[in-house]
């Protein structure tokens, strides 16, 4: 069985890793036009779910976790990803600093995630995040762009636009991807526009504040035909700051807005933010069991929620754990929107077809 990833093997591994794959996999897909390419990644995904249904598992379609590209054990997470019934992942790569200080402006993992393993992954565009989104915004959108032409992306990653240092790095002391970018500034506009002229969804990692909210719904409003993702539905950090946020108000903008889509990374019960020492993963109840009115939305509108697992580069060995929470909020819901939400929903949105 594949080490963990405390012992995980440098990117040069995985890629040389690659070798005894046939020659049409190692050769890419770009040689195929686009639309083969991926014709042929959404029949192995199909065929991928399938087989996990006739197996007795429910599986999902993780559509946001993360990784650091530069030491990553790919081999242990499709072992993990059989082990325990996950159907798909959308693995984004979140280069780092020193990449970007020796000049990488993009980070080519989703091109060899398909090359390997096209059956488990989505390629999906790299993370959006401080110094690549701030400090070379233009080298990073047009390496995007050009990354679309070579490997058929069907999501783009996880841009950081309002962001408060997650838990474990609150408790390090790490500030720096407490990052504040106006929504509605350039680099907004730049998100909005590339995703609705590619036709590729884009997660968007937006805290949720009263200050914040119209400023979103008007380039919800600008930009009809882009695909956006609001990552950790009801992921509040500071309810004071969150007074006009309810599942009422996200049914409202489910109505206003056919393109606007949540995700389900959030975390359990008990979770707690150390900034404000609140629970904030607000759909559940306070010992567990979704609250009446998120279970009612989701229920109500099951194809605008979408799973997800939110694993990052700190956390990547925690798949199993996260799988386990991430199925106990599934339990909760009703059998058919548990398959809606597990996987129909992100098929929908990729694919623009419904899961056959």
């Amino acid at each position: 069985m594949p080490v963990p990833p405390s012992e995980s093997m440098s990117r040069r591994t995985f890629v040389s890793g690659a070798a005894f794959f046939p020659l049409f996999f190692r050769l890419g897909w770009v040689e195929a036009s686009g639309q083969d390419a991926a014709a042929r990644l959404k029949l192995g995904y199909q065929n991928r779910l399938k087989a996990l249904l006739s197996a007795g598992h429910l599986p999902y379609i993780d559509i946001e976790s993360s990784c650091n590209p530069t030491k990553i054990n790919i081999p242990w997470i499709v072992a993990q990803m059989d082990e325990l019934g996950i159907g798909l992942m959308a693995l984004s790569a979140d280069p780092t600093r020193s990449q970007f200080e020796h000049g990488t402006r993009y980070d080519s993992l989703a091109g060899e995630l398909i090359t390997t393993y096209p059956d488990y992954f989505i390629p999906t565009g790299n993370g959006g995040q401080p110094p690549y989104l701030t400090e070379a915004t233009n080298d990073f959108f047009n390496a995007t762009i050009e990354e679309a032409k070579r490997v058929p992306l069907f999501l783009l990653g996880e841009y950081e636009i309002r962001h408060y240092p997650s838990p474990r790095q609150f408790k390090r002391g790490e500030t720096d991807r407490d990052v504040t970018i106006p929504i509605d500034g350039p680099i907004g506009h730049r998100i909005f526009a590339l995703s609705q002229e590619l036709g590729i969804p884009f997660q968007l990692h937006y805290e949720i504040e009263n200050d914040l909210l119209v400023p979103l719904e008007k380039m919800l409003a600008g930009y009809p035909r882009a695909k956006m993702i609001w990552c950790h539905l009801a992921q509040v950090r500071y309810s004071e700051r969150a007074s006009d946020y309810s599942a009422d108000y996200v049914e409202g903008l489910i109505k206003r807005f056919p393109n606007l889509y949540f995700d389900t990374a959030f975390g359990d019960a008990q979770s707690v933010y150390p900034g404000s020492n609140q629970r904030h993963a607000r759909v559940w109840k306070m010992f567990g069991g979704l609250r009446e009115e998120w279970l009612e939305l989701m229920v109500s509108y099951p194809g605008r929620f979408l799973s997800a697992l939110d694993l990052g580069g700190d956390r990547i060995n925690q798949l199993p754990e996260y799988d386990r929470k991430h199925r106990d909020f599934l339990s909760y819901l009703p059998r058919d929107v548990q398959h809606q939400i597990a996987y129909r929903s992100a098929w929908k949105l990729l694919f623009q077809d419904d899961f056959s």
